[in-house]
């Protein structure tokens, strides 16, 4: 195959992941001046502190892995297997790509109704239109198919490992965050949840 394809493979991940990290940070940033609070935050419960937990040690752990990737790193935790087709790895960055795409569109949806976390105050109503129109978490599908086609575009462990903690962190919070919606709008969360999926 050749170099640019390799070059691509090697460093692209890596920058993907770092943008998408930092225009999640601008955006939260951003929700938290528009609300004039705190658009980010994790409950006190074992269950939340388990999915912050996690979602961090995902996120750095993905983003430590693809640098050292990116720079050439022969260690066995960082390298991808060996034996993968170019073309599934183009394939997972393809995805994480996608991923990456839902993901702002489905968070510019919500507006100011975005949160990270479970917030102190609900927001102000339940967004149910477009994307959210046909899956209730839009936008940890989208994270979910950057987690996945990152580890598919570098399929080495730790890269798998920190995919893996992602994906049990999105199972944690989307629970958590249904309990809180239920509370918050009673039977119209409740009709919503009936009518839309949570996934796909």
């Amino acid at each position: 195959m050749s170099d640019a394809v390799d070059d691509i493979l090697r460093v692209g991940p890596a920058i993907m992941l770092a943008i998408t990290v930092a225009w999640l940070a601008l955006a939260t940033r951003r929700t938290s001046r528009e609300i004039g609070g705190r658009a980010y935050g994790f409950g006190r419960s074992l269950r939340q502190t388990l999915a912050r937990v996690l979602f961090a040690a995902a996120v750095i752990g993905a983003l430590v892995a693809l640098g050292l990737n990116a720079a050439g790193s022969a260690s066995a935790a960082i390298a991808p297997l060996a034996g993968e087709a170019y073309a599934v790895r183009l394939s997972g960055l393809a995805l994480a790509v996608a991923g990456q795409v839902l993901t702002v569109v489905a968070r510019s949806e919500m507006g100011r109704r975005w949160r990270v976390g479970i917030p102190d105050e609900a927001p102000d109503a339940l967004v149910t239109t477009g994307l959210f129109g046909l899956s209730r978490n839009r936008v940890f599908l989208g994270m979910l198919a950057i987690a996945a086609g990152l580890a598919v575009a570098v399929p080495s462990p730790a890269v798998i490992g920190c995919a893996l903690a992602f994906w049990i962190a999105c199972e944690v919070q989307v629970r958590d965050e249904e309990r809180v919606l239920e509370c918050s709008f009673g039977p119209a969360y409740n009709a919503y949840r009936s009518a839309v999926r949570r996934w796909i």
